[in-house]
């Protein structure tokens, strides 16, 4: 089995093992996630851990030990173990083996439940330490929805933000570092005018954002909402000439040029007691365009 299928009436997802990644999503009929098409991206929506972003000269140091790491972490590429727990949801998890240890050494158990209704996803992610040693991660959720999902012109969709924000954003440098000062961003208040957000780069970096929920929408009146909790960042991600828009909800972030510290150091990483757990939820909903 590589992926499961769950339905809950005109709402349809496909979850792959591979990635805790949703496949497909789809209401009423309509397809609101990208189609994996290797020419620009060939993922949908994998889960992040135990890192977002890059690191520093491609690895993590651990008491003074350097472990190779590969971008957003080894888990979009981890196998996870499914079951249906029900017509309507399901659960995936995933433990530290000796391949995960090489990388990351720490033992660790991580639980993703996903469940629809009648229009929307749950996904609900659940970090247990069970070492003697704090746990240092990060946790990201990665997916990429069609753009246009409702028809119209592209540079007509928006984001809303459930909070007014910043005008400002990360600079990103070679290599998906993170570099000193910010660069100004078309937020007006509460809404991000895509039409300019990805003028001169590719993504668009929101640390300690004000918002925890926001909607991606569409000029008929059609929006995807996005509603999280523990997660304080947003990134929102596309290529020239792709057909999506990744919206990224972070806890963590990647290395700042020339970081060289310890991974329980990095900024925005996240240190679970003994014992301790760390709990993520993300909701995405759609909500057609009134007639």
């Amino acid at each position: 089995m590589s992926k499961i299928i769950l339905g809950c009436g005109v709402n349809e997802a496909e979850i792959g093992l591979t990635g805790a990644e949703i496949l497909s999503w789809r209401v009423a009929g309509r397809d609101l996630l990208w189609n994996g098409d290797a020419k620009f991206w060939p993922r949908r929506a994998p889960l992040l851990f135990p890192l977002c972003g890059s690191s520093s000269g491609g690895v993590v140091r651990v008491g003074g030990v350097a472990h190779p790491a590969p971008g957003h972490g080894f888990a979009p590429n981890a196998r996870f173990d499914g079951a249906r727990t029900g017509p309507a949801s399901a659960r995936l998890t995933l433990r530290d083996t000796d391949d995960t240890r090489a990388m990351y050494p720490f033992a660790f158990r991580l639980a993703v439940d996903i469940a629809l209704d009648a229009r929307g996803i749950d996904y609900d992610i659940t970090i247990d330490n069970p070492g003697a040693a704090p746990l240092p991660y990060s946790v990201g959720l990665h997916p990429g929805f069609l753009w246009p999902f409702s028809g119209g012109d592209k540079a007509q969709y928006s984001i809303v933000f459930d909070q007014p924000e910043r005008p400002f954003a990360s600079i990103i440098a070679p290599g998906a570092l993170f570099a000193e000062g910010q660069a100004p961003a078309p937020v007006e208040g509460r809404r991000l005018d895509l039409s300019r957000a990805f003028i001169g780069r590719d993504s668009l970096v929101m640390l300690g954002a004000a918002s925890r929920s926001l909607s991606f929408v569409a000029p008929d009146g059609a929006e995807i909402c996005m509603e999280t909790a523990g997660f304080p960042n947003w990134v929102f991600w596309t290529l020239p000439g792709a057909g999506y828009l990744c919206i990224e909800p972070w806890a963590g972030q990647g290395d700042p040029v020339g970081f060289a510290g310890d991974l329980g150091d990095r900024p925005g990483i996240i240190l679970l007691p003994p014992g301790g757990r760390g709990v993520h939820r993300v909701r995405m909903a759609f909500s057609p365009a009134l007639a």
